[in-house]
């Protein structure tokens, strides 16, 4: 993650970077615990790596990292991009993942009266031993904010499924009647006002 740029650090995702157990520091002021969909999602682990960037992770019970079956994160960047600048960073990002045995499908929704922009992808990686295959849902919500704490830049809120080996193909086949289900929870999500502390 060192020297990795602001737009890269927002937008990268898929496979999350919580590789240690150190405890989670609440870096946004906001709350340690989210809802989703009926579910209760705790911060597991958080990320300053930038002055102008934070980044925290939400597993819902039972799971952990790196084999988690639900997130939610949600990232904030102070900067002067705007939506479109990291959502087309993001397209960019996503194609550059495929190769044959990892497949990538995206689509842009648009609030045309918020100017809040939701990608919704989908990626699965087939393995040589089935049970090691990987589907992998994400939906990003991108908002221009300005914090409690003053700072003016763009909250990312991601929702991430995850399922494995013969779980994939019923997760599909279900996809394809609730898939706007998640899209609409998490469109109407109260997004987090970070307040933070000036000690980061």
């Amino acid at each position: 993650m060192k020297g990795a740029c602001l737009i890269t650090l927002l937008l990268l995702t898929w496979q999350s970077k919580a590789q240690t157990k150190k405890a989670a520091v609440n870096y946004l002021g906001i709350q340690d615990a989210l809802s989703l969909q009926k579910n209760t999602y705790q911060l597991a682990w958080s990320s300053h790596p930038e002055s102008s960037f934070f980044k925290q992770e939400y597993l819902a019970a039972g799971d952990d990292f790196p084999n988690y079956n639900k997130m939610l994160s949600i990232d904030f960047a102070v900067t002067e991009s705007n939506i479109d600048q990291l959502v087309a960073a993001k397209m960019r990002e996503l194609e550059q993942l495929k190769r044959p045995d990892l497949d990538v499908k995206f689509e842009i929704l648009v609030n045309s009266v918020s100017g809040e922009k939701i990608l919704d992808c989908l990626i699965t990686q087939t393995a040589p031993n089935d049970k090691n295959s990987l589907a992998e849902r994400d939906i990003f919500r991108f908002k221009t904010i300005k914090a409690k704490s003053g700072q003016r830049g763009i909250i990312l809120l991601a929702a991430s499924t995850r399922k494995y080996g013969k779980e994939i193909k019923p997760f599909l086949a279900k996809l394809k009647t609730e898939k706007q289900i998640l899209i609409a929870e998490v469109a109407k999500f109260p997004m987090p006002e970070p307040n933070i502390s000036k000690q980061f």
